[in-house]
């Protein structure tokens, strides 16, 4: 199963669950995942007349990305809060320190898993 499709699956268990944690984890990676796929949009003249809804991005098709993209944007959302924990540690929140935590074992399990495989 590709990898956005299993944290789509594991997003409505966590839901069904009331696992807050993940339930975050999860919609911040699908999230990462669906702004890389949004294409730019250009820069338009301000003194063209308005175009109305076209161009819009529904207008535009999503940039393609493979499995390696989608493991790398998983894969950099866990070093983001690997990176911020001694941040949270430091300010002495220890409900979000463990949240944090908490989070980061989610997302750290597609990462290993995919690390284990390769």
């Amino acid at each position: 199963m590709p990898l956005r499709h299993q944290l789509r699956a594991d997003l409505r268990t966590a839901m069904k669950e009331r696992d807050a944690a993940a339930v975050s984890a999860l919609r911040s990676a699908l999230a990462a995942i669906a702004n890389a796929e949004a294409v730019a949009v250009p820069e338009r003249d301000p003194t063209a007349a308005p175009m109305g809804d076209v161009g819009l991005a529904r207008d535009v098709p999503r940039r393609p990305l493979d499995a390696g993209d989608v493991v790398a944007i998983v894969r950099r959302d866990v070093d983001e809060r690997r990176a911020a924990l001694p941040d949270y540690e430091r300010h002495g929140d220890p409900a979000r320190v463990e949240r944090m935590r908490a989070e980061l074992r989610v997302l750290a399990r597609y990462v290993d898993a995919d690390d284990a495989g390769a």
